[in-house]
């Protein structure tokens, strides 16, 4: 049952998408569809605890971007996201309060007020603007980031 209702749901996702450049009333129904798909999908992953701030790759090569992209994909990220948030784990697309390596360093106490969720498996976080709106705009990015670390992930 599961199984239907899930190919049912990406079909009328998929309809509505299509509908969206010719209907604007369609388009507002799509866009909120996909905010609450990665609302629910984002409340599906387990809250994460950062021990080691220091630790953060800021700029991940290819495949280790690959092995975070693939991990999400199996968690369920809407597949809409996917492409943004992983642009948005280099340092060259952080927001400005953490765009370099000396904001960084004055900003890390901001750091433990982020929830963070756990990528599955891997030693990243994802730091979703809908978990996050208590956060300053120079801390944040929609629809999130993520961060990769070489260890401190509980």
């Amino acid at each position: 049952m599961n199984v239907v209702y899930t190919t049912y749901f990406s079909f009328l996702q998929d309809f509505m998408r299509a509908m969206r450049i010719s209907n604007p009333q369609m388009r507002a129904i799509a866009d909120q569809m996909e905010q609450d798909e990665v609302v629910r999908w984002a409340s599906s992953l387990a809250r994460a605890r950062v021990t080691r701030w220091g630790g953060m790759i800021s700029t991940p090569d290819a495949m280790l971007q690959a092995v975070i992209r693939r991990s999400l994909s199996e968690s369920g990220c809407p597949p809409h996201i996917i492409d943004q948030l992983m642009e948005n784990a280099h340092e060259r697309r952080w927001p400005p309060g953490l765009s370099t390596l000396e904001t960084r360093q004055m900003n890390r106490r901001h750091y433990e007020s982020y929830i963070c969720k756990r990528v599955p498996g891997k030693q990243a976080v994802v730091v979703m603007a809908c978990d996050n709106r208590h956060m300053n705009d120079d801390m944040l990015l929609d629809p999130g980031l993520v961060m990769i670390f070489a260890h401190g992930i509980e």
